[in-house]
């Protein structure tokens, strides 16, 4: 039985990756902010899976808990096979607008945070020879405007991922990035937003953004379901590609990153900004 860790369970990807892997068997370890004062949120899977369900409360910006996480975790169970880096939020607004508290607390949560819990556990999934999964985005191999903090942390999570790649290969741990595109979870719910100043000149730009932020929000199609199960698919495999990219926009992008020479897509991408984020309200 594989016993696996996935950081921001309480929703989203993670609650969704909780309930995959209890289905398929494995012993699941759900951690989350402040879960002793939410017993709800795992009210079923403690009744249906209490053999194989563990809840561990753990604040990925807070060195103490992920440590004592690692402690707890090491004693009852010696050792994880996957652990699942899904712990994160979205920053936008414009760098000259956002404070400096927000900066570093987007960086905490989504980098430092996803270091930070990687260092405790890898002792563990060396022994294991286990598999790492580090949650990146579509932002996380493309910059967008107004996005820059939280484009900036996956950035960041995609070269750790990448250098750990072969740093850890001779130890016998995989890793791989998961890259989703836009989906039907709760992300857009906990989006923090900075609140610029009416007279700020990214004024426009932001409202144009937060329009069509909404306008997509309610036209998503793809299911959030397709990445739960998708990663529980190449959790199964002998071996883990680099990145694996989800959802018809995710793909697009990745095309058009990919493949563009660089000038044409910038081109394209400036053409779409100014249509997109300077138009009259």
């Amino acid at each position: 039985m594989r016993k696996v860790l996935i950081t921001g369970a309480t929703s989203g990807f993670g609650k969704l990756l909780v309930d995959a892997f209890l289905k398929n068997g494995d012993f699941v370890i759900a951690s989350g902010r402040q879960l002793n004062s939410r017993p709800e949120i795992f009210e079923n899977e403690r009744v249906k899976y209490s053999r194989r369900f563990l809840e561990i409360e753990m604040d990925v910006t807070l060195s103490e808990q992920v440590q004592q996480a690692a402690i707890l975790i090491k004693q009852k169970l010696g050792h994880i096979d996957i652990l699942i880096n899904n712990a994160g939020f979205g920053l936008f607004g414009s760098l000259e607008d956002i404070q400096e508290q927000e900066i570093r607390y987007q960086m905490e949560v989504n980098f430092f945070g996803t270091v930070s819990v990687t260092r405790a556990f890898l002792p563990m999934l060396r022994m294991a020879q286990g598999k790492i999964f580090n949650f990146s985005s579509v932002f996380g191999f493309m910059g967008f405007p107004l996005t820059s903090l939280y484009c900036a942390s996956k950035f960041a999570v995609e070269g750790l991922t990448e250098s750990l790649r072969g740093e850890l290969a001779p130890h016998g741990v995989q890793v791989c990035l998961i890259e989703p595109g836009g989906y039907r979870t709760n992300f857009g719910k906990n989006l923090s937003w900075s609140q610029a100043d009416p007279d700020s000149i990214y004024h426009v730009q932001m409202k144009n953004y937060r329009m069509l932020h909404e306008m997509f929000s309610k036209k998503k199609t793809q299911q959030p379901e397709e990445v739960s199960e998708g990663v529980l698919k190449l959790s199964k495999r002998k071996t883990l590609p680099m990145r694996k990219v989800f959802g018809q926009d995710g793909k697009l992008s990745s095309l058009l990153r990919n493949f563009l020479p660089s000038f044409v897509y910038f081109k394209v991408l400036d053409f779409y900004y100014k249509k997109t984020f300077l138009r009259k309200i």
